[in-house]
């Protein structure tokens, strides 16, 4: 498959060639059980084949070298889905997200969570505590790609055609840090929102993630979970309650029960055009609701997905995590914002990584590239990327730092800067001028002061909150790069105060 994707869908294996190639030849039977194991390989990917084998035989010694040509049947672009899964301590978000990818019932006790968690207070304590990514495919006719057909991650994105990329968030309070770095860094394309169905109420934190929804303007999905110990009389109430917070909320946007529709295309194009705020009755113990769900995210798809109009604007890529490997050097993770960027670079405008504590830029080289988990040449606008970087000059590389292209920097709205004004949406109740917040810019976070504080025109009250517009300015001279439309959440000690867009770096 590695082979595949470099050589976009093509691949050449060259037999009867040594390692330092010498051209060596090999008899008729071996050629055979080569040729054989090569068609074997290509099965198992699904959607590869040979295509053709074409065989010269050495003069006196009569052995063989063979050229095999192999193809993928279909060699379609790949489109991702982010979705990060939201909600309150004690949800149930880790067991809907372990029956959507592992397809198994939960006992009642947790299990079906138990493989996505990652420390030992864990699985001890049953809380979430960080940031943990889990995927879900479709292959080209449709078929759901999870861990119950496919060994391993890299399976299922290799057999994918769209992918689905879930980010599990912590629920309690005191891991709000660690939910507000989701948002911001991990660049979803959708909310979903899981409520239990023996709550009894919509609870404060809920409607804070669904106001957030509202401030950033994302596409929102509403799952409620444990429908098998919910009572019906706390149920009914549950659905008044989230009802009424919805239409106050989004008032903009239909509400609609899932339940066996008839046209999942259309109420996936509604939900993603934030049109229509679906709601799925679900339960991990008779695993019920996940089919219509898995139906509705399997034709979901953003317009940053593919090889767009955004490909063909400047390199961006936002680094969301960074190791290093003795044999390659440093890695970064993170998601592709713009553009489009090759191993090597050669040409164009060069790379640049950072910024720094000064807010400054250093030149790097991207010497390998995989999308998706699996090599490749490119990485484009719209996908996960992990980029195997060579700084020329010195820089400690962080969370939070982007790479792209210099002319991204020339651009007047896109700039490092220490203080921005932003639209948006009060989540509680304290806001004024001078006070001392954090503010969460992709995977980082700053100290900041509100400078300034504007009542928007026209609508002071939106979708349930005061909207305004806040001048905000880093502590401490740090300096970030921002641009306008970038999300930012940010909080006063464990509780949200505000979340929205910039509007311009000052």
């Amino acid at each position: 498959m590695a082979r595949l994707s470099e050589g976009d869908g093509h691949a050449v294996y060259v037999v009867g060639v040594s390692d330092n190639g010498e051209v060596v030849g090999i008899s008729d039977e071996e050629m055979l059980h080569t040729v054989s194991t090569i068609k074997r390989m290509a099965r198992q990917l699904d959607n590869a084949s040979i295509v053709s084998v074409e065989k010269r035989r050495l003069g006196p010694s009569g052995r063989l070298v063979a050229e095999v040509r192999l193809a993928q049947k279909t060699p379609l672009p790949q489109t991702e889905l982010r979705v990060a899964v939201l909600g309150d301590h004690g949800a149930g978000k880790s067991t809907v997200l372990g029956c959507l990818t592992y397809d198994e019932p939960d006992d009642g006790h947790g299990s079906a969570r138990l493989s996505l968690m990652r420390h030992q207070h864990e699985l001890e304590s049953g809380r979430t505590s960080s940031i943990t990514f889990s995927a879900i495919g479709f292959a080209a006719d449709a078929q759901v790609q999870n861990y119950a057909n496919n060994r391993s991650a890299e399976q299922i994105y290799q057999r994918s055609q769209h992918v689905v990329t879930f980010v599990d968030t912590c629920g309690h309070a005191k891991h709000l840090k660690t939910t507000a770095r989701a948002i911001t860094g991990c660049s979803p394309h959708m909310f979903c929102v899981v409520v239990a169905a023996d709550a009894g109420k919509v609870t404060a934190a809920t409607r804070e993630y669904l106001q957030i929804a509202t401030a950033l303007d994302i596409p929102l999905l509403v799952v409620i979970s444990k429908m098998d110990v919910a009572a019906k009389a706390s149920f009914a109430a549950l659905m008044r309650d989230l009802l009424d917070t919805l239409d106050t909320v989004l008032p903009a946007r239909s509400k609609c029960i899932v339940n066996n529709i008839a046209d999942y295309q259309s109420l996936a194009d509604d939900t993603m055009s934030r049109g229509v705020v679906p709601i799925f009755t679900t339960s991990a113990v008779r695993t019920i609701g996940f089919s219509e769900l898995t139906r509705v995210l399997g034709r979901s798809r953003t317009k940053r997905s593919g090889s767009g109009t955004f490909t063909n604007e400047p390199f961006e890529f936002h680094v969301e995590h960074l190791y290093s490997i003795d044999s390659v050097g440093t890695v970064v993770t993170g998601w592709v914002n713009s553009g489009a960027v090759a191993a090597g670079h050669a040409s164009g405008p060069p790379l640049m990584i950072g910024p720094d504590s000064s807010g400054g830029f250093v030149e790097a080289d991207i010497t390998s590239i995989h999308t998706l988990r699996t090599p490749t040449e490119t990485a484009k606008a719209g996908l996960s990327a992990a980029l195997a970087i060579q700084p020329r000059a010195a820089i400690r590389i962080q969370k939070g730092m982007v790479v792209l292209s210099a002319d991204r920097l020339d651009t007047g709205s896109h700039r490092v800067s220490s203080e921005f004004s932003a639209v948006v949406t009060i989540l509680s109740s304290g806001l004024a001028q001078m006070q001392a917040v954090v503010v969460h810019i992709r995977s980082t976070y700053h100290p900041a002061t509100v400078v300034d504080v504007d009542s928007c025109p026209k609508a002071q009250m939106r979708n349930g909150g005061a909207q305004v517009t806040v001048r905000l300015r880093l502590s401490g001279g740090a300096r970030e790069y921002v641009y306008p439309g970038m999300p930012i959440v940010v909080r006063d000690g464990c509780t949200l105060t505000f979340a929205g867009r910039v509007t311009v770096a000052m």
